[in-house]
C-alpha cells in the first residue's frame, strides 16, 4: 500500500551521509546596543499602573439549593471557611480601590448568605454595578424586592432547556417553573433580567423553543456556553457535546442569532464557545436595532 512517502534510494542515502558537515552552527551578529533601555521591572510596574481589573466574578458561597449535574464547583454545602461579613466588606473596599466597575455574584446561590444584601449595598455605595447569576429556585417576591432595594442592577437566571430537560439537569423537580417565576418576580420588582443556558446533548435540540420562551419572558440577553468536564460535569460524559456535534451547533447558533435580533434579545456567547470561527461576526455582532 502506498504511504505517500517516497524513501531515499541506497545511493541517495550514501551521497547525503557523505556531505561534509559544519563544525558549528553560524552565529548571528550581535544586535547594536539600544540607545535607551528601561529595566523590565520598571516596564511591568508602568503596565500595572495602567491596567486594572474592571470586572470581577465573586463566588461568595458554595451553599446551593439545587444539585446541577454540570456544576463546575460541585456546589451544595458551604465551605468550612467562607469569608465572614466583615471580610467580605473589606474585600469590597479593596475592589473599589482597584477600580473594579462591575461585580457578578455567584455561588452556589449568593442569596443563601444571610448578608448578601449587605454585600450588594456595599458594592453599590462604591458605584460598582452589581449583577447576580442564579438558578432562581429561592427568588420569591420578597427576595426580588430585596435585590432591587439593595442596588442590584441585573440578574441572570439559568434555563437549561425546557421543563423536563431543565429539571433533569438541575437535579430538582420544579426548578424550571421556579426559575421562570423568579424572572417574573425580578422584572416586577424593577430588576433587569437575562437568561443563561448550558449547551449540551440534552439542551441543544431545545434551543430554538427556549429562545422563543426567553423572548416571551422579556429577558434583555441570553448567555450561552458549553457544558464542560469540570466538577460534576466531569462525571457526565454522555451529556457533553463531542467535537462533531459542533458542526451542527454553530450553524444552529447562527440561525438563532438572526431570530434573537428580531426578538430584541442580545446573545452573549461564552468564552468556551470559541473565537474567530466562521460564525464569529454573526455571534459577536452588535446589539439589534432598538
Amino acid at each position: 500500500m502506498a504511504s505517500g512517502f517516497d524513501p531515499l534510494s541506497p545511493e541517495e542515502r550514501t551521497a547525503l551521509l557523505a556531505k561534509p558537515r559544519p563544525r558549528s552552527l553560524p552565529v548571528a551578529p550581535a544586535a547594536p546596543p539600544s540607545p535607551r533601555r528601561l529595566p523590565l521591572a520598571g516596564e511591568v510596574r508602568a503596565i500595572d499602573r495602567e491596567c486594572r481589573p474592571i470586572y470581577a466574578v465573586w463566588e461568595i458561597t458554595l451553599r446551593c439549593d439545587l444539585a446541577c449535574r454540570h456544576c463546575g464547583s460541585r456546589a451544595g454545602h458551604a465551605r468550612s471557611e467562607e469569608l465572614g461579613t466583615e471580610e467580605c466588606l473589606d474585600l469590597v473596599d479593596q475592589m473599589a480601590a482597584l477600580g473594579v466597575r462591575e461585580v457578578t455574584l455567584i455561588g452556589g446561590e449568593a442569596y443563601l448568605r444571610d448578608d448578601w444584601t449587605e454585600i450588594v449595598r456595599a458594592l453599590a455605595r462604591h458605584g460598582i454595578s452589581v449583577t447576580m447569576t442564579t438558578g432562581g429556585r429561592g427568588i420569591d417576591e420578597q427576595r426580588a424586592r430585596a435585590a432591587k432595594e439593595a442596588g442590584i442592577d441585573s440578574v441572570s437566571v439559568s434555563l437549561d432547556g425546557l421543563e423536563r430537560t431543565h429539571d433533569r439537569l438541575r437535579g430538582v423537580a420544579g426548578s424550571f417553573r421556579a426559575a421562570v417565576a423568579a424572572l417574573g418576580h425580578l422584572r416586577s420588582a424593577g430588576v433587569a433580567v437575562s437568561v443563561n443556558t448550558q449547551i449540551n446533548r440534552l439542551s441543544m435540540p431545545e434551543l430554538p423553543a427556549l429562545l422563543e420562551l426567553i423572548g416571551e419572558l422579556r429577558a434583555h440577553s441570553w448567555q450561552i456556553q458549553l457544558t464542560v468536564p469540570m466538577g460534576r460535569g466531569a462525571d457526565e460524559p454522555d451529556v457533553l457535546l463531542q467535537p462533531y456535534d459542533l458542526l451542527e451547533l454553530f450553524p444552529l447558533l447562527g440561525r438563532l442569532k438572526e431570530r434573537a435580533d428580531a426578538l430584541g434579545v442580545r446573545i452573549w456567547p461564552g468564552n468556551n464557545i470559541g473565537f474567530f470561527g466562521p460564525y464569529e461576526r454573526v455571534l459577536r455582532g452588535t446589539m439589534p436595532p432598538g
